[in-house]
């Protein structure tokens, strides 16, 4: 079958919500949406086909145009993950900028969970949008939609057109699904209107981490079949329920399916629509102050905790509700309000799910024992990376702190040389032979070293020292790349 191209869309200039007359509440909204999160039937009878099913929720997923200003924006080629790998700042020299297009047009999906025209989708699908426009499947209806929030950090968005009566997808409980769970992707890939694929749950909780295109996630790991132009679509559950929105894929040299999508589940959607319409468009997270790190069986043997569950605190930011209530790097999280801490991404997650100025309690195994400690969170910050603090340090000679390992000063030369941040304090790593304990523990050329052994270093001499005294079997070393910082766990003996 060929592939055919979506209509032209025909753009305004986009209109805020408040300008259209659009003004709800997140309880309003909730009101309008249509739920049905009942029990799927525990029954292994043979389905023969679901086209009953899929002939109810179809028309509510909907195609969604939208342009955007195009002037001095890369093509979309260059927005592949390996092609940012090659050229991190950009457009390669000798490339054509006069070439670049005067706007680029968008074309994604939408699910429609209200009479009256509310619509979920992505908000990569509809930001800095130039006009919006929504088509409706085998209805030959098309509506101007006005953006009502969206939130880039988790990737959702609320859009509205102006109707009555409209087909509905009603929103299921994405928190009772379970791997092995029929699923349906519905969309509008390459132009392909309402295509639909079926496949199963292949996994869930996939993190921000496992994706990489959002600060904040919890994926619907699928793989039913996802391609460009899926996004913001409906991810489907076998009785014709909403328990996710298409979001990315894991695709292959061609940016094709294989076999790995992703979809941000129903009601983490849900809440962050309404965390949007109650913050004034804006998601209010939580805000400690750490850097989390996993737990591996080295490094907790060497901090003495015998439990496999657990988060490990690299660095604490000053002027942080962490460091105010005086938590430690080398600190285990084991506990948050209650619940276990098994592992940063989910503990992440969790923490920026609570609401700013709300009192947490963490349980954190320090030096043998389980203390608690109980603070009040501050809101998340643009941009966290403000609480960076510190400075340079004198110069010092290189000399050999482990076994293949060399480390110098932070001086000029090195902060020009490995572009270490200006207020960072510790000992450089200026070389690392390759089959050394070190490297296999992950230490690199380039990292600065700010703690052995929980001991706080800025010297070389301060280093050389706080190894010397060290007489167990797994050094710890606290270190940073300059973007992150963990514990190193080094065994010695």
């Amino acid at each position: 079958m060929a592939q055919t191209e979506p209509k032209p869309a025909v753009l305004k200039d986009g209109a805020k919500a408040e300008e259209k007359g659009i003004k709800i509440t997140s309880s309003e909204w909730h009101q309008k949406v249509t739920f049905d999160q009942t029990p799927l039937p525990a029954n292994n009878a043979m389905v023969t086909s679901y086209a009953d099913m899929l002939a109810k929720v179809t028309p509510a997923v909907v195609t969604i145009f939208s342009k955007r200003d195009g002037a001095g924006e890369l093509p979309e080629f260059f927005n592949e993950p390996f092609f940012k790998r090659l050229f991190p700042d950009g457009l390669p020299d000798g490339f054509p900028e006069d070439q670049m297009p005067d706007s680029q047009p968008v074309t994604g999906s939408g699910v429609i969970v209200s009479p009256d025209g509310f619509i979920l989708t992505n908000n990569h699908v509809v930001e800095d949008s130039k006009g919006l426009r929504v088509e409706l499947q085998g209805e030959s209806r098309s509506f101007e939609a006005t953006l009502v929030v969206s939130d880039p950090k988790s990737d959702v968005a609320l859009i509205k057109i102006d109707g009555k009566n409209l087909p509905v997808v009603p929103v299921g409980d994405s928190n009772r699904l379970r791997v092995g769970d029929v699923t349906f992707a519905i969309g509008n890939p390459f132009g392909l209107a309402q295509t639909v694929t079926m496949g199963i749950v292949s996994a869930l909780g996939r993190s921000a981490a496992d994706v990489q295109i959002v600060d904040y996630a919890n994926f619907i790991q699928t793989d039913a079949a996802i391609n460009r132009g899926n996004s913001g679509g409906a991810l489907i559950d076998a009785a014709g329920r909403l328990v996710g929105i298409n979001t990315a894929i894991q695709g292959g040299a061609g940016g094709g399916n294989v076999g790995i999508g992703f979809a941000i589940p129903s009601m983490m959607a849900i809440e962050m629509v309404e965390k949007l319409l109650d913050g004034g468009g804006k998601v209010r997270r939580g805000f400690l102050g750490v850097s989390l790190q996993p737990l591996e069986p080295d490094l907790a043997e060497a901090l003495g905790w015998k439990e496999p569950y657990g988060v490990a605190i690299s660095h604490v930011y000053p002027n942080t509700p962490a460091a105010t209530a005086g938590l430690k790097p080398s600190d285990i999280i084991v506990r948050y309000n209650g619940v276990k801490a098994e592992n940063p991404d989910k503990l992440r997650l969790t923490i920026s799910n609570t609401s700013p100025s709300e009192n947490v309690t963490f349980d954190v195994f320090r030096r043998g024992e389980v203390i608690q400690v109980s603070l009040s969170l501050a809101e998340l910050p643009d941009d966290p990376r403000e609480f960076l603090g510190g400075s340079p340090v004198k110069p010092k000679t290189p000399q050999e702190f482990l076994e293949g390992v060399e480390i110098g000063e932070v001086n000029q030369a090195t902060r020009e040389k490995f572009r270490l941040e200006e207020g960072v304090k510790g000992v450089v790593v200026l070389g690392v032979k390759p089959d050394s304990v070190a490297a296999e523990a992950g230490l690199q050329v380039g990292m600065v070293i700010v703690e052995v052994n929980q001991v706080p270093v800025a010297t070389v001499e301060e280093s050389l020292k706080a190894r010397k005294e060290f007489t167990g079997a797994v050094l710890l070393l606290r270190v940073t790349d300059g973007e992150s910082r963990s514990i190193l766990a080094i065994r010695v003996k």
